[in-house]
């Protein structure tokens, strides 16, 4: 292909190859033509029964830890022959993906700020504080903001979503608490509650097992609800293939649920 375009498309840097330029700009063309194949081929197999085919879900984390699994089990206990391939990343990753057709629907925590998606409000989550059954607000059932004010608390990574929400209604508050932790892991962040080494804020889905078990205690605050939205989202220009449809229909009905 080099010798039939006249340019360089790949570099050898050490025992590595990397694109060029040019290169990446075939391989953005290359994806898209691989993309509508895969349409058409949805489009025909419209026409039969779905015995087969391959779904690109794309989610943020912790959707896709705490409510993906549901929304998946429904769906496979109705169509067990579908390939179900599921992708996870942050939501300004995710909604790059979405733009360049990189997956069938997605789901974020932000609102994406273009014309190019459409875009669903789907389930709402809530931020509670969450301490180990030793500390000293673990005999409460609510706390107010500012009691947060030089308290040890552990957080989302910078750039989450229920990071951005947190800071900002700590900011607004004028509430500083000192933040000894931060990590990308909700799992790690609970172990590390668990451990003493602080309070955190998460997701009230993520600590729901914890807390009916007895491991960790929920605390709701009194003065302020910390709350933040799930989105689902797929490209405007997306065939909304019979697989797709059913997909849809079934998040649509689960969104009606308890979860």
């Amino acid at each position: 292909m080099e010798v039939y375009y006249k340019v360089k498309l790949f570099e050898h840097v050490g025992k590595h190859t990397v694109l060029t330029n040019a290169g990446e700009v075939l391989f953005d063309f290359a994806e898209k033509i691989f993309n509508l194949e895969r349409l058409a081929e949805e489009a025909i197999a419209d026409f039969r029964k779905l015995d087969k085919g391959l779904l690109k879900i794309d989610s943020v984390f912790t959707f896709a830890d705490y409510y993906l699994p549901t929304l998946l089990e429904a769906f496979y206990k109705k169509y067990p022959k579908i390939t179900l391939n599921i992708q996870t990343g942050n939501t300004s990753q995710i909604i790059e993906n979405t733009l360049l057709h990189r997956n069938d629907i997605a789901f974020v925590a932000d609102r994406p700020e273009t014309d190019k998606l459409v875009v669903r409000e789907f389930v709402s989550d809530r931020l509670v504080g969450v301490v180990s059954l030793r500390h000293k607000f673990a005999q409460r059932e609510s706390i107010g903001l500012e009691e947060l004010n030089g308290e040890l608390l552990i957080l989302r990574e910078q750039g989450s979503s229920p990071r951005r929400i947190i800071d900002e209604v700590l900011k607004t508050k004028d509430v500083s608490p000192q933040i000894v932790m931060e990590s990308g892991s909700t799992t790690v962040i609970k172990r590390a509650v668990e451990a003493g080494i602080g309070m955190a804020i998460l997701s009230r889905q993520a600590v729901k097992k914890e807390v009916e078990a007895g491991i960790l205690k929920e605390l709701n605050f009194s003065d302020i609800e910390i709350s933040y939205q799930f989105f689902l989202i797929h490209h405007k220009d997306k065939y909304l293939s019979l697989l797709l449809r059913v997909f849809l229909d079934i998040a649509t009905d689960l969104e009606l649920r308890d979860w």
